[in-house]
C-alpha cells in the first residue's frame, strides 16, 4: 500500500505543478508590442514591408528568364521565400506583431503523457495503475484560453535555433525552431527561450510548498529539482491583416526530482514526460 499512494502521491505532484502554472492568466499576453518591434528595427524596414519589398528586388535583379520563373514560382500556392530575404530579426518583428494583434485568438492546450517513471522504473507494476489515472487528469486540462501563448513581447534573435518565413496562397507561414531550455524549480513560466515563445512550465516549487502545507509530507530541494524542454517549435499562419488565423506550438517536457523524501522514506529519482501542444484555429 505504501508504494501505490507514494507513487500515487508524487504523480499528482507533478501533473497538479504543471497544469496550475499552465493555467496561470499572465501565461497569455495579447500586449500592444508596436513601439518595442520598432525600437529593435530602428534601422530596418518594418517586416512585412521588407518581406515584400525584398522579395520583389529579388526578382528584378534576375535576368529576364529567371525572373519570370522567379515570378511563377511566386504566384504558385507555396512559395518560399528564401533565408537571405528576411532575418532572423526580421522575422521575429513580424511573428510579434502579429501575435499582438492576436488577443481574441483561442488557443486550446494539449498535454499529453507519454511516460512516468520512479526510481528508474522500480514501481512499474503501480504506474500501471497510476498511469492511466494521471493522462485521464492531464486530458482534463486541455481548456480554450485568450490570445496567443508565451512571453512573445521578450522573444529576440537569441531564443532561435533558426527562423523562415514563406507564402502559402495568401498567407504568410512563420516557423520557429527554439533553443532547447532547462529549468529549475522556481523560474517563471514566461523567461527563457521556451517561455518566450510558448510559455513554459514555472515555479513548481510553489505547488510543493502548498502539498506540504496540506499535509503530505515531501522533502524536495530545488537544488534536485530539473525541467527539461526538448523540441519546442513554432508554426503559425498570418494573414494579410497581420493576424495569426492558425498555428501550432508545441515541445516535449521532462520534469525530473532527484534525491528527496515521501513519507520520510528516500527516492532516488522521478521521471515524468510529457507533450505540451498548444493549437490556434
Amino acid at each position: 500500500m505504501y508504494k501505490k499512494v507514494t507513487a500515487f502521491s508524487l504523480c499528482v505532484l507533478i501533473i497538479i505543478s504543471f497544469t496550475a502554472c499552465q493555467k496561470d492568466k499572465s501565461a497569455y499576453i495579447p500586449a500592444d508590442i508596436t513601439s518595442a518591434a520598432n525600437t529593435t528595427a530602428a534601422d530596418k524596414t518594418v517586416a512585412t514591408e521588407a518581406y515584400s519589398a525584398s522579395t520583389v528586388e529579388h526578382t528584378e535583379n534576375k535576368p529576364a528568364a529567371e525572373a519570370e520563373e522567379s515570378t511563377a514560382v511566386e504566384e504558385s500556392s507555396v512559395t518560399a521565400v528564401q533565408t537571405n530575404v528576411l532575418t532572423t530579426e526580421d522575422i521575429i518583428i513580424l511573428y510579434k506583431k502579429a501575435a499582438a494583434k492576436s488577443g481574441s485568438a483561442k488557443s486550446k492546450q494539449q498535454i499529453i503523457l507519454t511516460d512516468i517513471s520512479i526510481n528508474n522504473g522500480q514501481y512499474e507494476g503501480v504506474l500501471d495503475f497510476v498511469t492511466p489515472i494521471m493522462a485521464k487528469l492531464i486530458a482534463n486540462n486541455s481548456k480554450d484560453k485568450d490570445g496567443i501563448t508565451g512571453g512573445f513581447t521578450d522573444l529576440n534573435a537569441d531564443d532561435v535555433s533558426s527562423a523562415k518565413a514563406y507564402k502559402s496562397g495568401s498567407n504568410t507561414v512563420v516557423e520557429l525552431i527554439m533553443k532547447e531550455q532547462t529549468s529549475g524549480a522556481r523560474e517563471n513560466a514566461l523567461s527563457g527561450s521556451v517561455g518566450h515563445a510558448i510559455t513554459a512550465v514555472g515555479d513548481i516549487g510553489v505547488v510543493v510548498d502548498e502539498l506540504t502545507d496540506l499535509g503530505l509530507p515531501m522533502e524536495i530541494s530545488d537544488e534536485h529539482t530539473k525541467i527539461y524542454y526538448t523540441n519546442p517549435t513554432v508554426k503559425v499562419f498570418i494573414d494579410g491583416n497581420g493576424r495569426i488565423i492558425s498555428g501550432t506550438w508545441r515541445y516535449t517536457v521532462e520534469i525530473r526530482l532527484d534525491n528527496y523524501k515521501v513519507f520520510g522514506k528516500d527516492v532516488q529519482t522521478t521521471s515524468v514526460i510529457m507533450d505540451n501542444i498548444i493549437t490556434v484555429g
